[in-house]
């Protein structure tokens, strides 16, 4: 099981961190994947891993929607398509570049 740190707009109200685990990550073997975001907390500062989260409860909202991910890597680069039944992606396909 991974956890994945990261960012969520959340429309008017500002930018929030999250950190949440994603048990259901499935790998091809042409490299493609998929996992889920399913509902998960917000937080006003980044935390440092799940034991932070859940012994200090630093929850500032949540959100009751999942987010539906396939990826795929290429040449280094990582490229995800979002679905979601509230619309809740940040964008539909989401492409971050390899860092020099």
């Amino acid at each position: 099981m991974a956890s994945t740190p990261g960012w969520k707009r959340e429309g008017e109200h500002g930018l929030f961190y999250t950190l949440v685990e994603v048990p259901d990550l499935k790998v091809t073997p042409s490299g493609t994947f998929t996992f889920t975001v399913a509902e998960h907390e917000l937080f006003l500062h980044r935390p440092k891993n799940l034991q932070e989260v859940r012994q200090h409860r630093l929850t500032a909202g949540f959100t009751k929607d999942s987010l539906h991910m396939q990826g795929r890597l290429d040449q280094g680069n990582l490229a995800l398509t979002c679905a979601s039944k509230a619309g809740s992606c940040p964008e539909d396909l989401m492409v971050f570049h390899k860092g020099k």
